[in-house]
């Protein structure tokens, strides 16, 4: 910035007082007396080659992983037939024993041909309670299965027409009690601590201006 000031252009006559100044310069007053002052500005500073190395950091996170459980329970099932219409009808009961040995090996419920069979289990505590129970769906053409001691969908097997009409006439709808040996994957957390580093920065340059000081004299 550049200031000029001149206190004598139409008044020198008068008051004989001239000013004169200039950022980094001087300033000469007269008139009764004088003074000088000079401001030297620094000159800026570089400086290159900078490497700055940024600040490592931890984090905690959590991290999947898949882990395998096997679990033996006694349950109670039973099994309904649903058809499109998304009606449910009782499924067909292939043994009329409520209690099943875990010697046994076969069909334990077939549907009817159009429809498909829904299981209901629920941990078996001297009750038949379902309040709390889970399900498990088989295909059309599907029979529940059970076999050392675990329960899945298998093909039903071929039998006479109207095979599970019969089925119900001579055992009705019922519920199967059994130990059931499951093996079952789910999704578990475990923590980890993380090292992050942060920006760096290499070969940088930097200029220092010195900002608004300087010398007086």
């Amino acid at each position: 910035m550049n200031v000029n000031v001149n206190a004598g252009a139409n008044a020198t006559a008068r008051s004989n007082a001239g000013l004169n100044a200039r950022a980094g310069g001087s300033v000469w007053v007269s008139g009764g007396g004088s003074a000088y002052v000079t401001v030297d500005q620094p000159y800026p500073t570089t400086i290159s080659g900078l490497n700055v190395e940024g600040a490592r950091m931890q984090r905690t996170i959590r991290v999947p992983y898949e882990e395998r459980r096997r679990w033996e329970k006694r349950v109670v099932i039973r099994a309904m037939c649903i058809d499109d219409r998304n009606v449910p009808h009782p499924a067909s009961q292939v043994r009329p024993d409520r209690e099943v040995d875990g010697g046994y090996e076969g069909e334990l419920y077939r549907c009817m041909a159009g429809t498909w069979l829904q299981m209901t289990w629920a941990e078996y505590q001297g009750d038949t309670q379902f309040d709390h129970g889970e399900t498990m769906s088989c295909r059309k053409g599907e029979a529940l299965w059970f076999g050392r001691n675990q329960i899945e969908c298998r093909p039903q097997k071929a039998e006479r027409e109207c095979n599970e009409r019969s089925l119900l006439r001579r055992y009705g709808a019922g519920v199967k009690i059994l130990t059931w040996i499951r093996e079952e994957t789910f999704t578990s957390y475990r923590e980890e601590v993380v090292e992050e580093q942060g920006i760096a920065v290499s070969g940088g340059t930097i200029a220092l201006d010195g900002g608004v000081g300087g010398r007086v004299f």
